[in-house]
């Protein structure tokens, strides 16, 4: 299955059986080499969060509560290109400001699964919280090590086997980078979006049912 350039695509991460997270995006192309997504700044996108604020990376979703609910927020600062591959372990995000590219972010989780309905199409994926930001010279530093080690051994989220094997993939994600292979080898640092494009909107259906099986 394969969606269309142009479309707009639902990246609904999920985890304890609730969507934490969810961006309306811009499909750029998607074939064998992977799909890659528009997600410019202005747009709004959804984030579990409790009355007073807090959401996903200030507690667990059993912590945040069952009166937590998706709320609209307007995407500030960077335009983001967002590729993956069917299978990895991660997405990588290539930041914008005003047209420039200013470097990579590197999303640790599970491998999307992709899904389509009559009136929506997407991908469901579980985010593993620990990041890599790269930088346009290939320097490479952790991002959120403190919330993924106060996740580990949580049933919603990943033992320490688990751990060992999701911060594995990120060390391997980090010697890609170092190394200047793709996607990290220049591709689509000069990207501009198709000026007709008109913002991505979450399109009814997006509260489908889950097609991913998360860790719980």
């Amino acid at each position: 299955m394969y969606f269309t350039p142009g479309q707009t695509v639902l990246r609904r991460c999920w985890r304890g059986g609730r969507i934490t997270f969810l961006q309306a995006a811009r499909v750029v192309e998607d074939d064998a080499r992977g799909l890659l997504l528009w997600l410019p700044a202005g747009v709004t996108y959804w984030r579990l969060m409790t009355e007073d604020g807090r959401n996903h990376h200030d507690g667990t979703v059993d912590e945040l509560g069952a009166d937590a609910m998706l709320q609209p927020l307007t995407w500030i600062g960077h335009d983001v290109l967002m590729w993956q591959r069917s299978g990895e372990p991660w997405s990588v995000w290539w930041f914008f400001r005003a047209g420039h590219f200013v470097g990579w972010y590197g999303n640790l989780e599970d491998s999307f699964v992709r899904w389509r309905d009559a009136d929506a199409c997407g991908i469901d994926f579980a985010d593993n919280a620990l990041d890599v930001l790269i930088e346009p010279d290939l320097s490479c530093r952790w991002k959120d090590e403190a919330e993924f080690v106060s996740r580990t051994g949580h049933p919603h989220y990943w033992n320490a086997a688990e751990a060992g094997e999701i911060r594995a993939d990120g060390e391997r994600l980090i010697k890609v980078a170092e190394s200047g292979e793709f996607p990290f080898d220049g591709t689509w640092c000069d990207f501009r979006p198709d000026p007709t494009w008109p913002v991505p909107q979450r399109t009814p259906g997006w509260d489908r049912p889950q097609a991913v099986r998360t860790r719980q």
